[in-house]
């Protein structure tokens, strides 16, 4: 990584440019004045306080807990996991679970330039939790050194090691994507931290035209959709990065006709961090960062090893490992469906639909009846009727897979990275019986 100076710059937040040697005053300032408890939820918004907040925990050997969402259920969950803990966040919560700390920085600070702290690779940074999209989160300790390694190993990977962006997000920075790219990625190379997190198409594009330095766009496939809707023209753009679930190569090259720059897919999860890209308009394999290393178990499971990780990790996706070292993606082990015999992947069957012309959004279902056989139902968003959905997916599709049952709703309840918790598709399912065939 680059040695980074006091005085280079580290982020943009407001429109005001803020150096590396600011960052760390302000963390030592924000550190002073946290309350003496063990664990924080960290649910700031501001990426730049979010970070602060985040360095500071750590100066006082306290460690951010991060939710994988911030509904009062949620948070009371893993309140029971940690009873001693506070929250920061911009504003009060309505529902207040525990201490609520304001995160506010000082107009003025006593420090205005401070080097940076060389923390012990071996300290936990922070505690993320999983999305809960196959089941209960389950939490994941990630140390300083993670971090660190992790970064290298995709800026390298990526060309981007040297290179001066705006990192500019559309994914909460409590999401290990958002985490990743818009804030260790800042934090360990010469990328700069964009504190903004804009949500609707004109805001995105907006926020990467305005920005002092070309930009780097960390986004996902909902977000995509949205921006791809939309004629106007973008400019200050370097690269688009996607991740969460996979585009299809029609989806990645109509984002690189949009905007008229290069998509690269990331591939990972929360308990393992990136682990792969793919340039999806002209590939379809993976390939896996520098000195990753993928294998088959004895059990025939995939298991990841990687200087970021302190042990071997089993992934939970079913991979074929090609014999360059890429490998293709199957789908989540909690994800495949057989049906007549045969397998597939919700997610593949998700992209199938989501790729049909007119539909908005939609998500696929498999339903078992009395006899625990499957049936595929399809949950849509569209103006188009049940007829164009079904001969749309004809030609890609077995028979076996093709929904035997479409319901319409005016959205699917996707979180803020644009996936859908098990809850959550039980209670599509629910209603849909409730409605009747």
């Amino acid at each position: 990584m680059p040695i980074q100076r006091p005085e280079t710059l580290f982020a943009v937040r407001n429109g005001v440019e803020l150096s590396r040697g600011k960052f760390w005053a302000d963390v030592h300032t924000f550190a002073r004045r946290l309350p003496d408890r063990p664990y924080l939820l960290n649910l700031c918004e501001d990426r730049y306080l979010f970070c602060v907040t985040l360095l500071a925990a750590m100066l006082r050997e306290q460690v951010c807990l991060l939710p994988p969402a911030a509904q009062p259920g949620i948070l009371r969950d893993l309140l029971d996991d940690f009873p001693a803990c506070y929250l920061v966040a911009e504003k009060e919560p309505r529902h207040a679970l525990c201490p609520w700390f304001p995160a506010e920085l000082p107009e003025t600070t006593i420090m205005t330039w401070v080097e940076p702290v060389e923390f012990d690779p071996g300290q936990t940074a922070l505690i993320a939790f999983t999305s809960g999209t196959t089941g209960r989160s389950k939490p994941c300790l990630k140390t300083w050194g993670t971090f660190q390694t992790s970064a290298s190993m995709a800026l390298r990977s990526l060309g981007l090691e040297n290179t001066r962006l705006a990192v500019v997000s559309t994914t909460a920075p409590q999401h290990m994507y958002g985490l990743e790219t818009s804030i260790f990625w800042p934090l360990f190379s010469s990328l700069v931290l964009h504190a903004a997190w804009p949500f609707f198409p004109e805001d995105v594009r907006q926020t990467v035209r305005d920005a002092p330095l070309p930009c780097l766009l960390a986004t996902t496939p909902v977000h995509l959709r949205a921006l791809c809707g939309t004629a106007a023209h973008w400019s200050n753009l370097h690269a688009t990065l996607c991740s969460t679930a996979s585009l299809s190569q029609s989806q990645a090259l109509q984002v690189e006709q949009t905007t008229g720059k290069a998509l690269w897919e990331i591939y990972g999860s929360t308990e393992t961090l990136s682990l792969a890209l793919r340039a999806t308009a002209r590939e379809a394999i993976w390939r896996p960062y520098t000195e990753v290393n993928l294998y088959h178990d004895a059990e025939g499971g995939i298991v990841l090893s990687a200087p970021h990780l302190s042990e071997p990790a089993h992934l939970q996706d079913l991979l074929h490992i090609e014999s360059s070292g890429g490998f293709t993606l199957l789908g989540r082990s909690a994800d495949m469906v057989k049906i007549g015999g045969k397998r597939i992947s919700l997610a593949d069957l998700d992209r199938r639909l989501t790729d049909i012309d007119g539909v908005d959004d939609g998500v696929c279902l498999a339903i078992p009846d009395a006899q625990r056989e499957f049936r595929m139902m399809a949950v849509v968003v569209s103006d188009l009727s049940k007829q164009d959905i079904a001969e749309a997916l004809r030609p890609y599709l077995d028979e076996v897979f093709l929904p035997k049952r479409i319901d319409f709703v005016k959205k699917i309840p996707r979180n803020s990275v644009g996936k859908v918790a098990r809850s959550d598709l039980e209670k599509l399912v629910v209603a849909a019986n409730g409605a009747g065939e």
